[in-house]
């Protein structure tokens, strides 16, 4: 990981990827020093920085195929940030180009893919199934997305393996291993995740998801603590991982530590977007707890709006409603059967200063 050279190594490839931004028609080297800045970016989970940048080197180099990898980072990028709209227009963007060269049907396939446009994807991956001169490594690793999102146990083991195939690949980048582990992580395949971030971690210095396989090792084995303290080590060469501190803040739910669940995310709550799904299911089911303990009709009301933003996300992203409307439906009965109290301190501003480096626990991006 980057420790005390990070920012060194950052102003570094910042000064080397100028020249990209100078040259007419941007040499090999310019474009992956320029490549390598974004990947740091990532690691450190810088995404609009991403999305402006590449986006950005997207219209200026002059050669479509050129461009591949920078579509490809930023459609990345928009997954990250749950951009559905984004990833649809650009999805549609790719396949207007895709008669200048075949590379763009592909990323095109991966962008539908995160937008979860079933139908589309359907259509799009049977062509490439069917049409020889099409194989990329884009080609590649869209088929390994869309085939292990699928039921059938045989089609999702070969999206894996084709995803794997893509990953050992001289050129694969820092954002092809993320979509590969994130896979795993969905397949929940533990042992083959532990094996993916020991290479990634020789491949990429810089990444962090050693640390994170470290603590769902712990969390699988409800080893709480162990969970937090690998955490910290993360977060204190990057503060800002919203992952780790979304991971953090479950863990302190799970040993009913939900004080500092509470503080943690709202002392990071300016990291995190507005339409972020774990941080409001997180922070509305703490608050519920405490308000359950001892009723709160301003707790409750602040629980209500985290619990109900919450629902309206899942309903956009199609997860399950059920767990978080029995949440708000307890949550509504609840009132104050004896004399209410006042608070004696705001709980909403509570942080422990030494345990701001351990506030960390990586929670997946779905409904569970």
């Amino acid at each position: 990981m980057l420790k005390g050279n990070s920012n060194l190594t950052i102003t570094k490839l910042e000064n080397e990827s100028n020249s990209f931004w100078r040259e007419i028609n941007p040499s090999a080297k310019s474009c992956s020093s320029l490549i390598k800045l974004l990947e740091i970016y990532a690691a450190q989970e810088d995404w609009e920085q991403i999305i402006n940048l590449s986006s950005r080197a997207v219209l200026h180099l002059s050669k479509f195929y050129d461009r591949a990898d920078f579509y490809h980072i930023w459609i990345c990028a928009l997954k990250e940030t749950f951009d559905t709209g984004a990833l649809i227009s650009l999805g549609k963007h790719l396949l207007k180009m895709r008669h200048f060269h075949n590379v763009f049907l592909s990323l095109a396939l991966i962008s539908f893919n995160y937008a979860s446009c079933d139908k589309t994807c359907n259509r799009i991956f049977n062509y490439l199934n069917k049409n020889k001169g099409v194989e990329n490594r884009f080609a590649f690793e869209g088929c390994g997305l869309y085939l292990s999102k699928l039921k059938n146990s045989d089609l999702k083991k070969k999206g894996l393996s084709l995803l794997k195939k893509v990953c050992l690949e001289k050129k694969a980048s820092y954002f092809t291993w993320r979509n590969y582990l994130r896979t795993l992580s969905e397949n929940n395949l533990l042992d083959d995740m532990s094996k993916a971030y020991n290479m990634i971690h020789d491949r990429f210095p810089f990444a962090q998801e050693p640390y994170l396989v470290a603590s769902l090792i712990a969390m699988d084995t409800k080893d709480w603590n162990e969970a937090i303290r690998v955490l910290g080590q993360l977060l204190k060469d990057n503060p800002n991982n919203t992952n780790a501190i979304l991971a953090m803040a479950n863990c302190y739910y799970e040993l009913n530590d939900y004080l500092n669940a509470i503080s943690l995310l709202t002392l990071k709550s300016n990291l995190f977007l507005d339409n972020d799904y774990d941080f409001h299911f997180i922070m509305g089911i703490a608050i519920k707890k405490i308000v359950e303990k001892d009723f709160d009709s301003n707790l409750q009301n602040i629980s209500l709006n985290h619990l109900e933003k919450c629902y309206f996300i899942a309903k956009s992203l199609e997860f399950p409603l059920n767990p978080i409307q029995v949440q708000i439906t307890h949550l509504k009965s609840l009132n104050n059967e004896g004399v209410e109290k006042e608070s004696e301190i705001n709980i909403l501003k509570i942080h422990n200063e030494n345990q701001i480096e351990s506030d960390i626990v990586f929670v997946e991006r779905k409904a569970s």
